[in-house]
């Protein structure tokens, strides 16, 4: 698509909070360079990276200006120069880290809400969906939390690279549309993948039931005791003389 099929690009501002060790700066890497460090530190500082992204449905463009902040309780005063003027907030716990979720509904949101702009889009991201088999929050709790305060919910994991990117595109209609609903549109991708998916087991059905069926050469019936018989009368002619 070219560039003149889109309207200018606007710049948002957009800031990652949450305690330290959730991976912000991890969703952060996987989204502007595709990559995982799993060796990557814990922010102690602000770091800001911009990414520039085509919402190709839309026909609309945004650029992404990312701040990655630092989660200690001591750097937590900090924060607040960051998100202030912030127009989208993400905030971020790990599924598998119970006072990580907790932390987003006692403190970070309602900092927010307080010093924050009044109409900054907000997104409560479960990081680490990769280790589900520890989680310690429960999806729907999560889900409702976000659902109560006006915010996208997402699960991600920046090691597989799942959710960041449908993360930052629903992150990208809201921001065009403030009405857009990203639920709407999931329940539509799911109602599409449920009917091709039975729409391909039909078709693997058709396709059993339409294979020839295989015939076997037909033999003669001899019952079992004929056809040993049979081979004792054959041993003994042959033993004769």
């Amino acid at each position: 698509m070219s560039d003149d099929e889109y309207e200018s690009t606007p710049e948002v501002k957009t800031v990652l909070l949450g305690e330290s060790g959730v991976g912000k700066s991890s969703i952060i890497k996987q989204y502007v360079t595709h990559t995982f460090d799993p060796d990557i530190d814990s922010s102690i500082s602000s770091k800001y990276i911009s990414k520039e992204a085509e919402i190709n449905d839309i026909k609309k463009k945004i650029k992404f200006n990312l701040w990655d902040t630092a989660g200690q309780e001591k750097y937590r005063s900090l924060a607040k120069i960051f998100y202030k003027d912030a127009q989208i907030i993400i905030l971020v716990y790990s599924i598998n880290n119970l006072s990580s979720f907790q932390s987003l509904k006692d403190y970070w949101y309602h900092e927010v809400k307080t010093n924050g702009l009044p109409n900054a889009i907000f997104a409560v991201v479960g990081n680490k969906n990769d280790l589900y088999n520890t989680a310690q929050v429960k999806e729907k709790d999560a889900m409702d939390w976000a659902d109560s305060i006006g915010a996208i919910f997402q699960l991600t994991s920046a090691k597989s690279n799942s959710g960041i990117d449908l993360l930052f595109s629903n992150l990208a209609k809201k921001f065009f549309d403030p009405e857009y609903d990203y639920r709407r549109e999931d329940e539509e991708a799911k109602k599409i993948y449920e009917m091709k998916k039975k729409e391909k087991e039909e078709n693997k059905k058709k396709r059993k039931e339409d294979e020839p069926v295989m015939k076997l050469p037909k033999t003669d019936n001899i019952k079992l005791h004929q056809k040993n018989a049979a081979n004792d009368a054959k041993h003994k002619k042959k033993s004769c003389c």
